[in-house]
């Protein structure tokens, strides 16, 4: 995952020189299966993979699998974003395509003729201000004109960002924080612009937050045009909410937007709550938040649903959505039985469980995160191909395919394999973390039978536009294989 907003953007596509030396199609030389271990192997073996921890493996697709390739394939590796495999699978397997993610308000008489509501959120990572606005709406349609609320924040138990991940991480939107009540996708953007030489950046948020406005400390200075600036540097200390700001940009230099996590999501949902159900002219008192699970009573006066997981997985998966992937975890987690359980590890106990009954060997594998930001998982490429394989012969196998990027066509994938012979006949899903790139899924050679592969190469001190443009390469060659020879 990037560590910056800066940062080369994920799903860099092969190289213009590769693309030129390799013709596209069916005008692939011919590869027969008994040479394509030892190609394999020269290019794992050469730089700059040869330095690097190395894992793929390559089997025929189907119940009755025939092994191509295995290179570490039962060593545990750290998968990056191939770890959203493993979670939207087991979401898939024990929730089901159809399931919704369900925000209610229940509703009890209160003193003096008001109405006690109690706001239980469950996680729905697609809220924004327009089903805050509608849950208000429904509460005013019922008549209600004055109300208490209680916003129940405590169905995901334990910590809202997770605890394995780097300080570093944790402060931008792809780490927001994944408590029950998700507002806006947890995050708010701001915009950095230079003003007049000598005089520090305007540093502002895009959008009002509810609960009162982004804390700044702006130590940052606009330089004359075309004068060397001081990079950028933008964070906070410790679990202080303010942003601090560093350094330079040129006078007229462009805009830049930076996404950040919003670290305190339940004050913003209770604050955009109230503030939504007194534009319906409904009286708002006391506002209480509470991590305390208790029994839920009274009658449900308003609730929203999120979309089905079949579409979440969409999100997780093509797009590598952080926020999507850890709220299906944590769901997982909930529904297990996990109670009182910190939710995170819940549900990584729930994606082995899952997984295992999947015919997936499990055992060995530690799952930290839903979305593989942390490198305390470890994952085996085998055991991702056997997430793949099951998924393929799965009643839900359909839906998980199609929540995968395409090659050349959609996704983190859209941008890669364009004018080769893969161009359209691989679904997979991209990874990436500081000296990690990772590449898994379904491959269908033109001239050879459907594939499930893995690839995932840890410690490496190459950027991860050159790692994937490696991985490129041996899926390239794999695209040569020959069914006669």
């Amino acid at each position: 995952m990037p560590k910056n907003l800066w940062v080369l953007p994920l799903g860099l596509g092969v190289s213009a020189g590769l693309v030129g030396i390799m013709p596209s199609g069916n005008a692939y030389a011919a590869l027969c299966p008994a040479q394509l271990s030892s190609q394999l192997d020269a290019a794992l073996n050469q730089p700059p993979l040869d330095t690097a921890y190395t894992g793929m493996v390559l089997q025929t697709q189907g119940q009755n699998s025939r092994p191509l390739y295995n290179r570490n394939g039962d060593r545990l590796f750290t998968p990056a974003s191939n770890g959203k495999l493993l979670t939207t699978a087991a979401a898939l397997h024990r929730l089901g395509a159809d399931y919704r993610i369900r925000t209610s308000i229940y509703s009890t008489p209160g003193p003096a003729g008001s109405t006690a509501l109690r706001v239980v959120g469950r996680g729905d990572p697609t809220l924004t201000d327009a089903q805050i606005n509608s849950l208000a709406q429904q509460v005013a349609q019922a008549g209600v004109s004055q109300v208490s609320l209680l916003v129940d924040d405590s169905y995901f138990p334990g910590f809202a960002t997770n605890p394995t991940w780097e300080w570093e991480d944790a402060q931008f939107a792809y780490a927001a924080p994944v408590n029950s009540l998700i507002l806006n996708r947890n995050a708010i953007a701001v915009q950095i612009t230079p003003t007049q030489a000598g005089r520090p950046l305007s540093v502002v948020a895009a959008r009002a937050l509810p609960a009162g406005p982004l804390a700044i400390a702006n130590d940052s200075l606009t330089v004359a045009a075309g004068a060397s600036a001081l990079p950028l540097s933008l964070g906070r200390t410790g679990d202080s909410p303010t942003l601090r700001v560093t350094g330079q940009m040129a006078q007229g230099a462009a805009m830049r937007t930076l996404n950040l996590a919003v670290l305190n999501p339940a004050q913003q949902f209770a604050a955009a709550l109230g503030q939504a159900l007194r534009q319906q002219s409904v009286a708002v008192g006391q506002t209480v938040i509470t991590q305390n699970p208790t029994p839920v009573t009274g009658a449900e006066l308003a609730l929203t649903v999120s979309p089905p997981v079949g579409e979440l997985l969409v999100v997780a998966n093509r797009d590598s959505d952080n926020l999507y992937a850890e709220v299906l975890l944590k769901t997982l987690g909930v529904r297990a039985g996990g109670t009182g359980e910190e939710a995170s590890q819940a549900g990584g106990e729930a994606v082995k469980a899952a997984l295992s009954e999947l015919g997936v060997n499990a055992l060995p594998l530690r799952v930290a995160d839903g979305s593989g930001l942390s490198r305390h998982n470890l994952v085996s490429p085998a055991a991702i191909a056997e997430t793949l394989q099951a998924m393929a012969v799965h009643p839900q196998g359909p839906v998980f395919r199609q929540s995968l990027a395409i090659a050349g066509q959609t996704g983190t994938l859209s941008n890669r394999f364009g004018g080769t012979a893969l161009e359209g006949r691989l679904q997979g899903k991209t990874g990436a973390l500081t000296g990690n790139v990772s590449l898994s899924g379904y491959v269908q050679p033109p001239n050879y039978e459907p594939l499930v592969f893995s690839i995932v190469i840890n410690h490496s001190n190459q950027p991860a536009s050159l790692l994937r443009e490696k991985i490129d390469q041996l899926l390239l060659l794999v695209a040569q294989l020959q069914a006669e020879c």
